[in-house]
């Protein structure tokens, strides 16, 4: 793959702090980009906001997703082939066990009705008098095809054009090619706006969500969800947690950096979030990473009992000691304000 040309920010995007070092050296394990990257954190405790510097350069940042997800060929393996079934055998039991104890606490259930309200931007269903939706980083377009049965008009924009031509070959939705500042869709076009694990690909956030206000009708919602920061997952893993994901992820927000990007760009009312219930994916990642970084190879059932101790101690914090930032996804839901 190409080096991709980067430039130095060293500077808080937020508050113009000087950063201090958080992270050197870290490289993509997944998808093979190239280079050495560094995280840099706000040294201002009101804001914390991480970032990194140097930072791909907005006309070579697109090298670092020529072989990403989104595109309809990948593939990321079958890491289960080889193990033995003994172990797999072992591996769920344990996750039995770990079911057992979530309903013992009630945990699991509260899990479902978070992941049930997640699986639509915590939106629901379209109605007649809300049902424009637009979802800003489409990817593949799962997600669209998701709320075009739960009787939404659906619109996808996207900045990859192989991700764009599968999303449009699978939905068969309205998918544009482009940024949401290029495309200029004209004033008040649409009653809700997602954008999922996207800003944090953006160097400017805000001027992101500035042109989502814009083309917001009055009382429309955006829903954004990105990476947690703080969440129980990075300060355990810390430099091998799965959503640092350098060089891709720009910037990572805290709850407070999240929300203070929304208020700039001109929303009133913001609500932001964290719930735990949403570990499961970026915590087994965390521990893969983790495990190939130092060259270890662990049976599943050891995989399996680490997740599921960080998943109750992290259920612990929320619920029992009342740290609301533990998550590993922040949402931020803002509303346009009537004219």
């Amino acid at each position: 793959m190409d080096i991709i040309g980067s430039e130095p920010t060293p500077h808080c995007y937020l508050c113009g702090a000087d950063g201090v070092l958080l992270y050197e050296g870290l490289s993509d394990l997944w998808f093979g980009v190239p280079g050495s990257w560094s995280l840099k954190r706000c040294p201002n405790h009101e804001c914390g906001l991480v970032w990194l510097d140097p930072m791909p350069s907005r006309d070579e940042v697109w090298k670092a997703y020529k072989s990403y997800f989104t595109h309809g060929d990948y593939s990321a393996g079958n890491s289960r082939r080889h193990i033995n079934i003994i172990d797999r055998v072992t591996a769920k039991f344990c996750r039995i066990i770990y079911k057992i104890l979530m309903r013992a606490t009630t945990w699991r259930k509260r899990e479902k009705v978070w992941r049930a309200k997640g699986d639509t931007m915590f939106l629901g269903g379209g109605t007649p008098e809300c049902r424009h939706l637009l979802d800003v980083g489409c990817g593949k377009g799962d997600f669209m095809s998701r709320m075009h049965r739960q009787g939404w008009v659906v619109e996808g924009l996207e900045v990859d054009a192989q991700a764009v031509e599968y999303a449009r070959s699978i939905s068969g939705l309205a998918v544009h090619l482009g940024s949401l500042e290029t495309i200029k869709f004209p004033d008040n076009s649409f009653d809700a706006i997602t954008s999922n694990h996207v800003i944090e690909h953006v160097h400017d956030p805000i001027s992101l969500i500035q042109e989502c206000l814009r083309v917001l009708k009055p009382g429309g919602r955006l829903v954004l969800a990105t990476p947690n920061i703080e969440s129980f997952g990075h300060r355990i893993f810390e430099r091998n947690w799965t959503h640092l994901d350098a060089p891709r992820h720009l910037q990572l927000y805290t709850m407070n950096t999240l929300r203070e990007c929304a208020v700039r760009a001109g929303f009133h009312s913001v609500a932001v979030w964290c719930p735990p219930g949403y570990a499961e994916g970026a915590i087994q990642a965390s521990i893969e990473r983790k495990n190939k970084v130092n060259g270890k190879i662990r049976s599943e059932t050891l995989k399996c009992l680490e997740a599921s101790s960080f998943k109750m101690r992290a259920y612990y914090r929320y619920f029992v000691k009342k740290e609301e930032s533990v998550g590993e996804e922040i949402f931020l839901m803002a509303t346009k304000g009537a004219k």
